[in-house]
């Protein structure tokens, strides 16, 4: 609906227009004012689209009301009607850019064809507007892409343009670190539609950058009316957002205030660490590095590095073994309150499951009294280490590509091509846990999963645009990927140009 705003000082006059209006069903949110001044104060409250106003007026003419309301930036379609048909004021009214001069008293037939017109301008403006906003928005889209893929290879391997793609993405200002990360397919298959809900509860300026199929990274400028609080809550209500109309739980890491590049690396090596432990998470969550709520800080931690523990003792993984027991003891000497019994009882818990899992029965009770028998942190953490190292030491044979990894490889070649295909589909088609899955797969091929997953499809995709005529649209479905504006940012990302790009380098 347009808006239209009728100035007269003469009410009668006001009003009769207004029934015209009403009286061919023009579709027109009508406003009136008495004088130019109050038609001034009207067009600052409200959105006019069609200005119709009389010359002789007390105050401000409807010439200078015009010539005022193009000075203050506004641009409706402007009509000028008057009792007095004086050559000169058509003049004046040209030299404004009126669409009509009107003569009173009004005659139907001009009326209904003059409006015809005003409609007719008021749609080519409103398509005109929206073509010039979709063009910006896609250079935009653009110019973002290219910053992104910029700055996360600065993030990821320290290249040289990452503090030039950050000068020209935000300047001065200082940005928020955020990375939401979900391993269903809900940034691949709902990209578009993802995105757009993530702007509605961001700042146009968010910079928002698709990792890979898993996981994207956006930068938040801190703005006068964006604060950390601020933050949070969007974060809050993107979680709620994934859950209810996505049915994705969503891990979300929210890291602190970043003044520079370098200050931005530094923060998000730091909030990758967190991404580890989303394996075992169970339910969407938000931590926010500067509140302590990052996992490591959280008081039911021991839990979380007990399942890593037997994780990797499943996959008689020694070095994840050691390591997890490592943050076990960190964790333990930084959060002062546990008793002894406490500890001692959670350690040999933990060891038992380890021994049980190694098929090392005959070992368990030897060191589960070494830990009881402790007389510090020290001791109990001295023992258990000794046993991983003496379990390792007893690991002798070497093992080829497991089974199982090479099960996902042929199911991931067979149905790379399914929109859907994911660890958790990979897991279930398996008869294993997603966890476990990843884990076994990094630790025998070097590669996560996920990636894998992303880079087969790629090289798939690659193939298809060198050997085929195939439309981008047909190639994105046929390699998995629902979305094609996902998948040409994904192929950018990746590939450091646009598919249709590498068909004509190759």
């Amino acid at each position: 609906m347009y808006s239209i705003l009728i100035v007269d000082d003469e009410r009668n006059e006001r009003t009769g227009i207004e029934r015209l209006i009403h009286r061919y069903q023009y579709d027109l949110k009508i406003y009136q004012a008495c004088n130019g001044e109050e038609a001034l104060k009207v067009f600052e409250d409200k959105k006019i689209d069609i200005l119709l106003t009389d010359i002789k007026m007390p105050f401000m003419t409807g010439m200078e009301l015009i010539e005022e309301v193009h000075k203050r930036g506004w641009d409706p379609v402007c009509i000028i009607y008057s009792a007095y048909g004086e050559f000169e004021y058509a003049q004046n009214a040209i030299s404004l850019g009126v669409l009509q001069y009107l003569l009173k008293p009004i005659r139907l037939e001009e009326f209904q064809k003059l409006f015809q017109k005003v409609f007719h301008v008021c749609e080519e403006r409103k398509n005109s507007r929206l073509q010039n906003e979709k063009m910006q928005e896609a250079q935009k889209r653009v110019s973002d892409e290219k910053t992104g893929r910029a700055l996360i290879r600065y993030l990821e391997s320290e290249s040289a343009e990452g503090e030039e793609a950050y000068r020209s993405a935000f300047g001065g200002q200082d940005v928020y670190p955020v990375i939401l990360s979900s391993y269903l397919y809900l940034f691949s298959r709902y990209w578009d539609d993802y995105v757009f809900e993530i702007k509605e509860k961001f700042p146009d300026s968010t910079l928002i950058i698709n990792r890979d199929d898993t996981q994207v990274l956006l930068l938040v400028p801190h703005m006068e009316k964006m604060h950390k609080k601020d933050v949070e809550t969007a974060c809050e209500g993107l979680i709620e957002i994934s859950k209810k109309k996505y049915q994705s739980e969503l891990l979300i890491i929210v890291g602190k205030c970043c003044c520079s590049v370098r200050q931005l690396k530094s923060e998000y090596e730091k909030m990758k660490e967190q991404l580890d432990y989303q394996f075992f998470l169970t339910e969407s969550i938000c931590l926010v590095e500067d509140k302590g709520a990052f996992l490591k800080k959280e008081k039911d931690m021991l839990p979380i590095y007990f399942k890593r523990i037997l994780t990797n003792a499943k996959l008689k993984d020694f070095e994840g073994i050691r390591t997890e027991f490592e943050k076990a003891f960190d964790y333990v000497e930084e959060n002062m309150g546990f008793s002894s019994v406490y500890i001692k009882y959670n350690f040999s818990e933990i060891i038992k499951k380890c021994c049980e899992a190694l098929h090392k029965e005959e070992r368990m009770m030897e060191i589960v009294e070494n830990i009881y028998g402790a007389r510090s942190l020290r001791e109990v953490k001295d023992a258990a280490l000794y046993l991983i190292h003496e379990f390792e030491q007893e690991q002798e044979e070497v093992r080829d590509e497991n089974r199982v990894v090479m099960l996902a490889k042929d199911i991931i070649s067979e149905e790379y091509g399914n929109s859907t295909l994911s660890v958790s589909l990979l897991a279930e088609k398996l008869g294993i846990s997603a966890a476990y899955l990843s884990s076994l797969f990094k630790m025998e091929t070097g590669e996560n999963l996920v990636k894998y997953i992303s880079r087969y499809r790629m090289e798939k995709a690659k193939q298809l645009l060198n050997t085929t005529n195939m439309k981008i649209g047909d190639i994105a479905e046929r390699v998995g990927y629902f979305n094609t504006s996902y998948f040409i940012s994904l192929f950018r990302t990746n590939e450091g140009c646009s598919p249709a790009k590498f068909r004509e380098k190759n």
